[in-house]
Formats: structure tokens, C-alpha cells, sequence
């Protein structure tokens, strides 16, 4: 592992460590395990079946997103799916990403640049998502300034990833970059072969911003996605008898996730309950109620992972070896004749 994720994966340990420690200093554990024994199973395990179809859906969108280069079969781009999110909440520095493309290009026999295109233009749609969201909480919360700072950066960072992948596609920008004589070309020659074989199979990943029909495709899922992801959070509160109002789970879907966006350990542990111990206090909800809540949304979230992306994950091949390969140094296959 390189220096910097090095120092990435220390300070999200220290920020889980101290996320969990202001949590159990502030809330009694013995209160909270409590409630979590008193969890409805049956919606408990509705809220992981809903987390799956989510994935379902995502992989669905994926597959639009790819189409302009080549769909990929529906089983294979959710296997990608369900072993990049397991990776993404086991692997230190956010690498997840980085295995999903690999997971994906390796048996399509597509260049990971152009997955990893795609995954971009998807993360796009999803802070796009988050700042309906965040509007959508503002018309009916009462919300502190923090939080309404909080959704301007989450807007303005949207439209500046959006704007500038549309424009740099729009301009050719990837070929100039790749040109014999464009930036690329003063760099070392290792990373300048690497790169000037990349950029351009980046920029053929996000082919779908240029394209009304697929994005507007695309969109149409986002949005299905995103409020099949929301419904998680009410079936939770039913877990624990709770009643929540109408518009806490948009609230507390972009309180989470701009939380899990701080570093933090592998699987966000200590941080996304944190996240919705805050959520919820905007609501009226505090103390071991919350943190059981958070604890509870947590594992709606990891349990299918486990399950799911270690049955793709053995199936594909995907071992140890491989995750080791992509932390050190992330490869850019090309593709095949």
C-alpha cells in the first residue's frame, strides 16, 4: 500500500475510534443493546431484502451506462456490484471502486478505465440524488445552518463533476490529454504509457453524459434506486417501533451519506451510526434509541454484503491476491482482440 493510503486508512481508524468513543461516552450501551434485542426480525430482515434490490437496480443502471460501449450481462454486472461494495466496506481507502471496475473488466474483457468512467458518471447521479434530497429536507425540517451549508457544497460539488466530465467529453478533452504532444506527454514514461492509455478509455466510460436518452434512463433509476434506498430507513423504524415523520428517511439518507464520505475504517464503523445519532436528533430522537437505530441500519447494510459478495466473490475468483494487486497499484487492462 502506498504512503498516503497509508496515512487514508490511519486517520479513518482514529476518526472510527473517536466516533465510537463519543458515542458510548454520551449513550448507554446497556439501553441500547436492549432495544436492538427488542428489534422485529421480520422487518429487520425485510430491510436487507430491500437493500438488495437496490443493488438490483444499481446494476440495472450500470448496465445503461455501459451500453454505449457494451452491456454487459445482468448476472455479471450484479456479481461486480455486490463484490465492489463488499470491498469498498472491508478495504481500507476507499478501494472499492478500483475492484468493482476490475471485478467487471476482467471477465467482460473491457478496459477497467472505461468501467471506472462509468462508475464516475454514476456517482454523479448519485450526489445529484443527494441534493434532492437535501431540498426535499428543507421544505419541511427544521434545520440548522450546518446542515443547509452542507447541502450548497453537495449541490456545487455535483454540478462542477457533472459539468466538468460533460465538457471535457464534449471538447475531446481525453484525446488532447492522450495527444503526442498534450500534458500527458511530460510525464516519466511508465505512468505516461499507463495514462495516455487510460484517459481515453476513461472518457469512452462516460459516454452516457453526452447521450439525453441514456442519461435520461439512467436518471429514471437514479431515482428509483435512491427512494427504494430510502424505504430502508422506515423499515428500520418499524424494526423498532418507531414513528418516524414522512421526511426523516430523506433526511437521514443525506445525513449518512455525506457522513460515510469522512474517512473512517473499513466499513464506516462508528461513523455512519454516528451519522444517524445526528440525523435523528434533528428529528426529536436521541440517546439509545438513535444509536440503536444506527446500529440496526448498519447491518440492513453489511449483512447482504457479507453474504452476497462473498458468494460472487469466491465464484469469480476474486481472492486475496487480486485485492492486494489493485491496493498497491491499480492496473489498467486493455482490451482484447
Amino acid at each position: 500500500m502506498t504512503r498516503p493510503r497509508v496515512w487514508l486508512t490511519l486517520l479513518g481508524a482514529a476518526m472510527s475510534i473517536a466516533a465510537i468513543a463519543i458515542l458510548l461516552r454520551g449513550i448507554d450501551a446497556a439501553d441500547t443493546w436492549r432495544r436492538l434485542r427488542g428489534a422485529n426480525t421480520l422487518w429487520f430482515v425485510a430491510g436487507c431484502v430491500v437493500t438488495v434490490v437496490g443493488y438490483f437496480i444499481r446494476a440495472v443502471r450500470w448496465g445503461d451506462l455501459l451500453a454505449s460501449n457494451r452491456r454487459p450481462p445482468f448476472g455479471r454486472l450484479f456479481g461486480a456490484t455486490m463484490i465492489g461494495f463488499l470491498a469498498i466496506n472491508t478495504l481500507p481507502a476507499r478501494l472499492g471502486e478500483f475492484v468493482r471496475a476490475y471485478a467487471l473488466a476482467r471477465t467482460e474483457r473491457m478496459a477497467t478505465a472505461t468501467v471506472l468512467g462509468s462508475v464516475a458518471v454514476e456517482r454523479v447521479l448519485d450526489l445529484a440524488a443527494l441534493g434532492v434530497f437535501w431540498s426535499l429536507s428543507l421544505l419541511v425540517a427544521p434545520l440548522p445552518p450546518w446542515f443547509r451549508w452542507s447541502g450548497f457544497v453537495t449541490l456545487g460539488i455535483t454540478v462542477a463533476i457533472g459539468g466538468g466530465l460533460w465538457g471535457f467529453h464534449r471538447f475531446r478533452g481525453w484525446d488532447a490529454l492522450a495527444a503526442p504532444e498534450g500534458l500527458l506527454s511530460r510525464l516519466p514514461d511508465r505512468p505516461k504509457r499507463i495514462l495516455m492509455a487510460a484517459v481515453p478509455a476513461f472518457g469512452a466510460g462516460v459516454l452516457a453524459i453526452a447521450k439525453p436518452r441514456v442519461l435520461a434512463s439512467a436518471t429514471l433509476w437514479t431515482a428509483l434506486m435512491w427512494a427504494v434506498n430510502v424505504s430502508v430507513f422506515t423499515i428500520v423504524g418499524f424494526s423498532l417501533h418507531m414513528s418516524l415523520p414522512i421526511w426523516a428517511p430523506f433526511l437521514l439518507t443525506f445525513i449518512v451519506c455525506v457522513g460515510i464520505m469522512v474517512p473512517s475504517s473499513p466499513g464506516f464503523v462508528g461513523v455512519l451510526e454516528g451519522a444517524c445519532v445526528v440525523a435523528l436528533g434533528l428529528v426529536g430522537v436521541g440517546g439509545p434509541e438513535a444509536l440503536a437505530y444506527g446500529v440496526l441500519y448498519h447491518a440492513t447494510q453489511l449483512l447482504p454484503l457479507v453474504l452476497l459478495g462473498s458468494w460472487y466473490a469466491v465464484r469469480e475468483h476474486v481472492g486475496p491476491e487480486v485485492l492486494h494487486d489493485i491496493s498497491d497499484a491499480p492496473k489498467v487492462p486493455q482490451r482484447k482482440k
